[in-house]
């Protein structure tokens, strides 16, 4: 693994064995190194593999334009992330975090606000993540002495969302939340509720929806099995069978997908838990 340019004390431009350029992070990485050296595995703490020359090229210009500052910074905050949640994000959130993190210190600096419309909802469906934004955010104001707003939580929390999927999409992250908030919409409104967000069906329904938007997305929907679970469901409960009904026409209007009597029995009972008094 040769050095094809230093970008920062911690962070390298490399060419692997296959001769594709990698970035490579490493504490002090960068120092007392020159281009066309042969770097030490054990000095690696991470390497990002990105999907296409183009955007190799937009993040070693970014990462050059980038205070080392910002860096210790992300790097401190995925850290803080993979411990309170306990599992190992994807390295691709260092890239796109340190992104976001610039950007949105450039428009601090500029005096730009952008509105996230979505910050409420994803308190609501992300609560761990959201706590790891605000905990961010507070840790960013500190170490830069600025005031970056709550909303900026909301937008770390996106990234840290993404990181625990495969792909790692901000698109799918958008689209999920904005199907979950309207989702419960249908259920409140039709069942004539307020769903308590603090009870064990409200988690687990959270939960349940989580997956089968995924499943949507991923198209991997759940085939049918036992018609006389789904009739007896069905028969039992009309008024949550309707509303689940609901579910699956606003699935078909926003996704152009459709779902199965399966996933139709397992709305249906999930939102019988949610509307038991």
């Amino acid at each position: 693994m040769n050095i094809r340019k230093i970008l920062n004390n911690s962070l390298i431009l490399a060419e692997d064995e296959n001769k594709k350029e990698i970035i490579v992070m490493g504490k002090g990485l960068g120092f007392n190194s020159k281009v066309g050296d042969v770097l030490e595995k054990e000095k690696i703490e991470k390497i990002f593999v990105l999907k296409n020359e183009t955007t190799m090229k937009e993040y070693v210009r970014l990462i050059e334009q980038t205070p080392s500052e910002y860096v210790e910074i992300t790097n401190y905050i995925i850290n803080y992330a993979n411990r309170n949640l306990g599992k190992k994000l994807s390295d691709q959130l260092f890239i796109t975090l340190i992104d976001h993190i610039s950007y949105a210190i450039e428009r601090y600096k500029k005096n730009i606000t952008i509105q996230n419309r979505l910050i409420w909802e994803v308190k609501k469906f992300y609560p761990k993540e959201f706590e790891i934004g605000i905990y961010s955010v507070k840790y960013i104001n500190e170490k830069l002495n600025i005031e970056l707003l709550e909303e900026e939580a909301a937008n770390i929390a996106f990234h840290i969302v993404n990181a625990q999927t495969d792909e790692g999409e901000m698109q799918n992250t958008l689209l999920t939340v904005k199907l979950l908030k309207a989702i419960f919409n249908i259920v409140q409104y039709n069942l004539g509720i307020k769903i308590d967000k603090d009870s064990i069906n409200y988690s687990r329904f959270l939960t349940h929806l989580q997956f089968f938007i995924q499943r949507l997305l991923d198209g991997k929907i759940i085939e049918s099995r036992d018609s006389f679970i789904f009739n007896q469901i069905t028969k039992e409960y009309p008024v949550e069978f309707k509303c689940a009904k609901l579910i699956e026409e606003y699935i078909k209007n926003a996704l152009d997908k459709e779902i199965s009597y399966e996933e139709l029995l397992y709305l249906t009972i999930h939102i019988v838990r949610i509307n038991q008094k």
